[in-house]
């Protein structure tokens, strides 16, 4: 495809892969509204780097548009938990890498499983800004409306399987629900991170107009792991794997699994 292509195809955005044949295998976890080729460039870069990558696709996600309103927050759980126990059925060794959703549903598998490495890209502890009650805007809004305009924003990709342009998130719109369902899960695994003991990489931009850079100090503050490393980007947005610093990131990542 030429460099200027715009993928609407869905279906190339949930495909679900696994690459690579080393020893230790990391699962792959994408954020809110995208799929499992969110996380392709990295998983290519894992490989070179010798380890399998898993990429997986959360449930109501790159199928029919709107496909979210038929998910729910357990949906998603149950998959990265299925995921991680069969990676475990086959290797020693297993890392969790999410970002955004992605990484709260790596917090949320941590809090069950001693897991061996986890990173955390984009993490939304606290989103847009610290002290914004999102909570109560959800509840307000859901007597009103049942959905909310996304920000669909163009990111170029480069990889082996698709060089070019996405739609990130590919949703128009996102359900209330899912909203709520997402605040969810950040008030269960808030207030239990200092009982997640894996060592930990969190990455996070200052920029990130999504998850609020104080999600990352509040992070890096109570996680409960005696090895936990936290790295700023200086220029990125919320879409650090496709921003001016993915090297950084790339970088990062590797420091801290090789």
């Amino acid at each position: 495809m030429p460099n200027n292509t715009i993928l609407d195809n869905l279906a190339v955005y949930g495909e679900e892969f696994t690459l690579g044949n080393g020893s230790t295998a990391c699962l792959l976890v994408h954020g809110l509204g995208c799929g499992p080729i969110q996380m392709r460039e990295l998983a290519e870069n894992l490989c070179d780097w010798g380890f399998t990558a898993r990429g997986i696709l959360l449930p109501g996600h790159c199928g029919n548009r709107g496909g979210l309103a038929l998910s729910t927050l357990n949906d998603w759980i149950e998959k990265v938990e299925y995921e991680y126990r069969h990676l475990k059925s086959e290797y020693e060794d297993v890392l969790v890498v999410g970002f955004s959703l992605g990484a709260l549903l790596t917090l949320q598998l941590a809090l069950k499983h001693p897991i061996e490495r986890i990173i955390l890209m984009g993490l939304p502890i606290f989103i847009i800004r610290e002290y914004l009650p999102i909570n109560s805007l959800i509840k307000f809004c859901k007597k009103f409306i049942k959905s909310v305009k996304t920000i669909k924003r163009k990111c170029y990709m480069e990889s082996d399987a698709y060089s070019g342009y996405l739609h990130q998130p590919i949703e128009s719109h996102y359900p209330l629900q899912t909203l709520h369902e997402l605040r969810q899960i950040i008030e269960t695994v808030k207030p239990r991170l200092k009982d997640i003991k894996s060592p930990s990489l969190i990455i996070h931009s200052k920029k990130d107009m999504i998850a609020a850079p104080a999600s990352a100090r509040y992070l890096i503050k109570h996680l409960g792991s005696a090895d936990k490393r936290l790295v700023w980007l200086e220029q990125s947005h919320h879409l650090m794997m496709y921003d001016d610093e993915k090297d950084k990131v790339f970088r990062a990542v590797r420091e801290f699994l090789v």
